[in-house]
């Protein structure tokens, strides 16, 4: 009964919304109610295993892992409902409408425990996200981004209908609660291909390299209380996927797809922080920071997948820990920083880091938030980001030492890939922070108030960063519990000892500096910059910034640059200099551009098909029916 009416609440909002529009408060504090609502059930859920069902769990049914989940889309929802109180939206009644829904269908695909209703919501997921995305279609490029989201978002859903009907029609059952006891009964080939589909299926709506194409074109266009629950959440439904029906119900597979988990999972990470690195505009930044977090979780599933090969429970259980912690703490500092966003959005009026600088003495509060959520997700201590990140690398460290020369070379190329992500985001964080934050602004753009409801949900966020990076210990045995048959209590020796004491250490170490420093007695003086009075346009830029990684990677970056002289005579006397630069993301030039021009080939030349005599289409009638008692003989 409690998923009954956790349900109708966010049923009510989103019918509130859309009968009565005028009702602006009493729509958003119904979606705070269901918010609140869902972080309940999830807490219930992980105290209660047994008995979160609904219809003796034939349709919908909560286990440890699903409300591990159920608990990220909670807490991530709350933030985002309590942030749109004060978020100024163009289109509040459609968004008003489709979010309650969008978070009514990431509830279900948790907790459905039945083929068809899991197809059903995953595609009311989809549905409800696109038009959750173009909310603002009237602004250039969201259509277009748009329907790259959803082209992309139907590909995920076959492919995952498929695999999912492959296992299935294997193993003699639509109930999901059946399958684990029925794995061991399938074929290694029946295996390989039920990996290979929802393994692409899931990658793809996870945003994983190659085919991440969707998620720096769909985020920056959507809201921002939709980007935030799209990058925090809905992109961890892929990775629930992978780990509840190909680790968790299919079981040990071969080796094969262990090694494509982590080779996908090290090159999202550092691929996705390089594009990253590169970006000028903060949501795009934060977009590209995503695919790189999704590819450390992925490198946390293959360590996972590869204990269950090589029957070593001790990686096994670290791999598992490290892609769920570090799930839960990318939802909550992504999640921040992508309010954050928003908010500098709607106080400046744009997000391009070359027309912003000096935010910190304007909206302290949301600067303060950003700052600890790019020192999480920069993996420094003592935030969360740090945890889960070590975890990851303990992981593979382990790999390295409990099996051959083979595994051991591999692993240090994973974990070499993984360390230079690492130190390449505190450099795009870094970025981003002192050239949108510090210094002066870089143009003359409007400095509109911020309502403290957009910046409260910030700062929370920012307490859970040091709260689970202080104190980790217990968010580590609720982890422990998710899933009985593993050692996963063993995990909790590789946690850093004494991480309670690191904040204090860090704080008297910054004191000591303080106190020998002495900033009280410094005395400012006016800037000398070579005898010309120093104006905005002499500070660092984002192109500046990170010439020299651009410059060292061009042959991944594919940088391009194009003067225009202006001027009576531009030639030999130019009155004015127009420099564009930019870089061209190789996946898109090698990869997806050919397979459209191919795609729209093909599809001009059958538009034949369509015209012609009755007998040609008996022809392709007759010829279909022989194809499929070929196939199904």
């Amino acid at each position: 009964m409690l998923m009954i009416g956790l349900l109708l609440v966010g049923l009510s909002a989103s019918l509130c919304a859309l009968l009565f529009p005028l009702h602006r408060r009493l729509s958003h504090g119904l979606t705070l109610l269901f918010c609140i609502l869902i972080t309940i059930v999830a807490v219930w859920g992980l105290w209660h295993p047994s008995s979160s069902s609904l219809l003796n769990g034939v349709y919908l049914s909560l286990n440890p892992l699903r409300s591990w989940f159920l608990l990220l889309l909670g807490v991530v929802s709350i933030a985002s409902s309590w942030y749109r109180i004060g978020y100024r939206e163009h289109n509040g009644r459609i968004i008003s409408f489709w979010l309650p829904l969008f978070q009514m269908s990431m509830v279900a695909v948790i907790s459905s425990n039945n083929l068809w209703v899991f197809m059903t919501a995953w595609e009311l997921m989809s549905i409800t996200s696109f038009f959750l995305v173009i909310a603002d279609h009237h602004r250039p490029s969201v259509l277009e981004s748009g329907y790259v989201y959803l082209v992309m978002s139907q590909l995920s859903a076959v492919t995952i209908l498929s695999g999912l009907l492959l296992m299935s029609a294997s193993m003699h059952s639509v109930q999901f609660a059946n399958w684990p006891s029925l794995a061991p009964t399938l074929k290694v080939g029946t295996k390989n291909w039920i990996f290979g589909l929802l393994a692409f299926g899931f990658s793809v709506k996870s945003g994983i390299i190659p085919f991440h194409i969707w998620l720096p074109r769909a985020h920056p266009v959507a809201p921002t209380p939709v980007s935030s629950l799209m990058s925090g959440v809905m992109i961890k439904l892929g990775i629930f996927g992978i780990a509840q029906f190909l680790l968790l119900d299919l079981g040990p597979i071969s080796v094969v797809w262990p090694i494509v988990l982590l080779a996908t999972g090290a090159a999202s990470t550092l691929l996705g922080v390089l594009y990253a690195l590169m970006e000028r505009d903060l949501k795009r930044l934060l977009a590209y920071s995503s695919i790189e977090n999704v590819g450390i979780i992925f490198i946390g599933l293959g360590v996972m997948a590869l204990g269950m090969h090589l029957h070593q429970s001790t990686i096994e259980t670290l791999g598992l820990t490290a892609a769920l912690l570090h799930s839960l703490n990318h939802a909550i500092f992504k999640s921040q920083l992508f309010l954050a966003a928003g908010a500098v959005h709607q106080h400046t009026g744009t997000l391009d880091a070359e027309h912003l600088g000096g935010l910190m003495r304007t909206i302290p509060g949301v600067a303060m938030g950003f700052v600890f959520g790019s020192m999480a997700i920069s993996a420094i201590p003592p935030l969360n980001g740090f945890l889960s990140e070590w975890l990851t690398f303990r992981g593979l460290l382990s790999l390295m030492n409990s099996s051959t020369r083979e595994w051991t070379v591999f692993g240090l190329v994973v974990i070499l890939m993984l360390a230079m992500a690492s130190a390449l985001a505190g450099m795009a964080f870094v970025k981003a922070f002192g050239i949108i934050f510090l210094g002066q602004a870089r143009s003359h753009v409007r400095h509109e108030p911020i309502p403290r409801s957009m910046t409260w949900p910030i700062l929370m966020l920012s307490g859970f960063d040091v709260l689970l990076g202080v104190f980790p210990t217990p968010i580590v045995r609720v982890i422990s519990d998710l899933q009985p048959g593993l050692a996963l209590s063993t995990s909790a020796r590789f946690i850093p000892t004494h991480t309670a004491l690191l904040p204090f250490l860090l704080f008297a170490l910054v004191m000591t500096l303080v106190m020998v420093s002495r900033p009280w007695d410094v005395q400012v003086v006016p800037r000398w910059s070579c005898g010309r009075v120093p104006d905005a346009s002499m500070q660092f830029t984002s192109a500046s910034f990170t010439k020299a990684v651009r410059t060292t990677l061009a042959w991944i970056y594919r940088p391009h640059r194009k003067v225009t002289r202006v001027g009576m005579y531009p030639t030999d006397f130019p009155e004015r200099l127009i420099y564009e630069a930019g870089t061209s993301p190789v996946w898109e030039r090698y990869l997806y551009r050919p397979g459209y021009r191919l795609v729209w080939w093909l599809s001009h030349h059958s538009t034949r098909l369509q015209a012609g005599p009755v007998r040609l289409y008996l022809t392709y009638l007759l010829a279909t029916i022989a194809v499929m008692f070929l196939l199904l003989r």
